[in-house]
């Protein structure tokens, strides 16, 4: 079998006559047609009028026709409809909400008062009570008081008056022991004072033997004194010597003496080794 002409010229055309709708294009097609007959149904009201009645009978003639009425419905009319419905059924609610909670509120309030009174009630009975037993509590506590204030008195003044005894004995005790003590530190001192004499007693003698092997003798010395006073450090280094007073000549070889020998013998004491740095010695020919 030939093709025909038409199909000859226009192959395009033939396909497109034989292809079915794709599953999409009908999805569309179901989709849109669903939106249309809703729209449909909101704009388009049916009422179904009532079967008339007889006015001689006063019974519904059920042989007369039916009247149908259809009228269009303004979509925006039925949702303000449905809205000022909902909004007045919300009222409704919330007053009767508003209302019973009121009621609550009031039997709360109520049972809130009753309880406040009966606790008043129970808060003065016991403050009541509380004020009887404090009051004989105190009577008590006075009572006591008194008696322990009474025994207390009786126990400082035996205390004060033993402790005036044991304070005087103190005293005593104290003032023996400062006399003691006073008089073992003044033999103490005295004996101190007695080595520290007796010392220097030693290192002037010492130091007087030890300038006399230093001394040279020019001219006769018989009949003549000299006072010579003496500057020694600690470890007996000679720093200086001089006159005080008398003949000159022999207090120049009594210090050229001292000079000579340098060094002098010194105690080993630090109080009389103290007191020998600066002495003054005297020698009588």
């Amino acid at each position: 079998m030939k093709p025909s002409a038409n199909t000859r010229n226009n192959p395009g055309q033939s396909n497109q006559q034989k292809s079915p709708l794709s599953l999409k294009q009908k999805s569309f097609l179901i989709s849109g047609g669903a939106h249309l007959a809703l729209v449909a149904s909101l704009l388009v009201s049916f009422e179904f009028a009532a079967k008339p009645v007889d006015l001689a009978t006063g019974k519904r003639d059920t042989q007369a026709p039916v009247i149908i009425e259809a009228r269009f419905i303004d979509s925006n009319v039925l949702e303000q409809n449905k809205r000022e419905k909902q909004q007045a059924e919300a009222a409704a609610k919330r007053k009767q909400e508003a209302e019973a909670a009121r009621k609550r509120e009031q039997a709360r309030k109520e049972q809130q008062r009753k309880e406040e009174a009966e606790k008043a009630k129970r808060r003065k009975a016991a403050e009541d009570k509380k004020r009887k037993e404090d009051a004989a509590r105190k009577e008590r506590e006075l009572q006591e008081k008194a008696k322990q204030a009474a025994e207390q008195a009786k126990q400082d003044e035996a205390e004060k008056a033993l402790q005036a005894k044991l304070k005087k004995e103190q005293e005593a005790r104290e003032k023996m022991m400062q006399q003691q003590m006073a008089a073992e530190q003044a033999e103490r001192n005295e004996r101190r004072q007695r080595e520290i004499l007796s010392g220097m007693q030693i290192a002037n003698s010492k130091i007087r033997a030890r300038i006399e092997q230093n001394l040279i003798e020019t001219g006769n010395l018989k009949g003549r004194s000299c006072r010579l006073q003496l500057k020694i450090a600690a470890n007996g280094l000679v720093l200086d010597a001089f006159r005080v007073d008398g003949d000159e000549a022999l207090c120049l070889a009594l210090r050229s003496a001292a000079l000579r020998a340098r060094t002098l013998p010194m105690p080993e004491d630090p109080d009389i080794n103290k007191q020998i740095r600066n002495s003054t010695l005297r020698w009588d020919n």
